[in-house]
């Protein structure tokens, strides 16, 4: 399989969490969001738990505050 890398176009679904478990945002659960890579499109922290990511991958990424 391939692995998304910057100028990829992929559809995410995500649940935001903050440390104490608090949903603060949430995709769609039909409709993901989608997004090109490398494009500033999304938080930095987040796009880089996103590259290298392959087709049906399911993953928890923590994002730092800074």
């Amino acid at each position: 399989m391939s692995e998304a890398k910057n100028g990829d176009t992929v559809k995410v679904h995500f649940t935001g969490k903050l440390e104490n478990g608090e949903i603060f945002s949430k995709s769609e659960v039909e409709t993901p969001i989608e997004v090109t890579l490398g494009n500033g499109e999304l938080l930095p922290g987040f796009e880089n738990g996103i590259l290298g990511m392959e087709v049906g991958e399911k993953k928890t990424i923590t994002v730092p505050p800074e």
